[in-house]
């Protein structure tokens, strides 16, 4: 890789990075207000019955879950990232290989569970 090349890489890499937290703190907002307002329909007793959500409620918490994951994840990626670079060793090695898939991982299923949750809310709401 020539010097050009590689200075488009880190800044294309800096993007990639910055929109990975973006979409993760996007959806986790979205889960939290989603959820909150699950919650505040269950106890204000005015929810329709065909309107699951129990599941619902269940589905954008582990949504949550996932993106708080994703972010304790992320940061964990950042961390032995930089140890390896200073310090070197094989745990450091490890978790810097690994820390990235977990996010992504974590990511992916954020996204899935919530669009679940949405889609039987919006199902439950329709039917109703």
């Amino acid at each position: 890789m020539n010097q050009d090349q590689k200075e488009r890489y880190i800044r294309w890499q800096n993007y990639r990075i910055t929109q990975l937290s973006f979409s993760i703190n996007l959806f986790l907002g979205f889960a939290v207000a989603s959820l909150a307002y699950a919650i505040n329909l269950k106890l204000g007793g005015d929810a329709y019955k065909a309107v699951p959500l129990d599941c619902v409620i269940i589905l954008w918490s582990a949504s949550a879950a996932f993106g708080c994951a994703a972010t304790v994840s992320r940061l964990l990626d950042y961390r032995y990232t930089a140890k390896k670079i200073k310090d070197g060793g094989g745990f450091n090695t490890f978790m810097a290989k690994w820390s990235g898939p977990v996010t992504w991982g974590c990511f992916w299923l954020q996204i899935l569970v919530y669009t679940v949750g949405a889609y039987l809310f919006i199902q439950g709401v329709a039917n109703a």
